[in-house]
């Protein structure tokens, strides 16, 4: 039988050192002033988040508002510098993309108006070609009925008056559009004196350098970051109108449209556009994997576009985390909808922008403070003493 000696090279069973009870193990002023600190942040982000999503019907339009004032930016200040007045600048921006929507739904309105007649007939295909699949998901929904119980009161969405709720859906959509286009447009005509005016509550030259810095940065980013994205987009959508055209579907224009426009959904936009194509194929009477072929085409074009093109292109400078991506989309989508998803990369990147100036505030602080401790002894001191020899 081994002695205890026999145990001392083995860590595992190596006698754990006595720790002195000192007072470094209590808690200090700092570490509760700290702890109190992160306290308060988890507040406010939870009344934020409560505060944001029921003003959602105000808070929406006047971020998506801010967001594309920070992208029209430029445009405006060349105009500016050019002699033109700032709010007649502002102005022919916001008015250049109000007609550029007109005439966007003008062109799209026979094409819509004839796909969605053929939305009924492209499900019934899909119903038809996926018969097993559907049968498995009811007898799934059957099953999971009898676990949970089926004596539950149902209720039926034909009870309500669809006119009434077209109605409030309608006007409450008008009414954002006019909060958003008011917002775009007073954001390019007072952005100046905002900043001016910002820049004053900042005490100390530092406070005030850091504020400027973080206004530039993110009016470059966020206009260099939808400026990239919008051209990526864009060749997405001749891309999938070529597609479209070499499928033989009717109304290529269509389905370029809608790839430009889902695009901007991370993740779940090219799912939709390669599930319509796909849907689309069916409504022709040849074989799956013939009507499967656009579906396919645009996903691997896509799958080119998201791991080569946009990396590329944005390069690492506008480069997120896609962790960072993906919680920020499920959040928004889940705070304001498929809005809130188009604008959740935007605003994370604002908040990464906010994040990287503080930090380089907070060095440029502690720089200073060292600098100013290693002045100190030396104008105590006065001179410094000679060498004896």
């Amino acid at each position: 039988m081994l002695n205890a000696s026999a145990w001392k090279p083995f860590p595992r069973y190596m006698a754990e050192p006595e720790v002195e009870e000192t007072s470094s193990s209590e808690i200090t002023p700092q570490d509760h002033d700290l702890i109190v600190r992160y306290c308060i942040v988890g507040i406010f982000v939870i009344l934020a988040t409560a505060s944001l999503h029921l003003t959602r019907v105000i808070a929406l339009p006047v971020t998506a508002g801010v967001i594309f004032g920070l992208v029209l930016g430029p445009p405006v200040d060349w105009m500016v510098r050019r002699g033109l007045p700032q709010h007649l600048a502002a102005a022919l921006v916001v008015l250049s993309g109000v007609l550029l929507l007109l005439l966007l739904i003008g062109t799209l309105t026979v094409p819509i108006a004839a796909w969605s007649d053929q939305f009924p007939k492209m499900l019934f295909a899909l119903k038809l070609k996926l018969v097993g699949v559907f049968a498995f998901m009811e007898e799934f929904k059957r099953m999971a009925g009898d676990i949970a119980g089926g004596d539950g009161a149902k209720v039926s969405v034909s009870e309500g008056n669809p006119l009434v709720s077209i109605a409030v859906s309608s006007t409450a959509a008008a009414g954002g559009l006019l909060i958003f286009v008011a917002t775009v447009y007073f954001w390019l005509a007072t952005r100046r004196h905002l900043k001016a005016r910002t820049l004053r509550f900042c005490l100390g030259r530092g406070a005030r350098k850091s504020a400027g810095s973080f206004f530039q940065e993110i009016e470059t980013r966020t206009a260099r970051y939808f400026g990239l994205v919008t051209l990526i987009n864009l060749g997405m959508g001749v891309i999938s109108m070529a597609i479209a055209w070499w499928a033989g579907l009717p109304y290529p224009v269509f389905w370029g449209a809608l790839a430009f426009f889902l695009n901007y959904l991370a993740f779940i936009g090219p799912i939709m556009v390669t599930v319509a194509f796909f849907a689309a194929g069916l409504l022709s009477p040849s074989s799956l994997l013939v009507a499967a072929w656009p579906a396919m085409a645009y996903f691997v074009v896509h799958l080119i576009e998201g791991n080569a093109v946009t990396p590329v292109f944005v390069g690492r400078r506008l480069t997120i985390s896609p962790f960072l991506v993906f919680i920020s989309f499920v959040f928004w989508l889940w705070l304001w909808g498929p809005v809130g998803a188009v604008l959740s990369t935007p605003i994370l990147l604002v908040a990464l922008v906010a994040r990287e100036e503080f930090a380089n505030y907070r060095k440029a602080q502690q720089e200073a403070e060292q600098a100013a401790r290693e002045a100190a002894p030396v104008s105590e001191a006065g001179t410094a003493p000679a060498l004896v020899r």
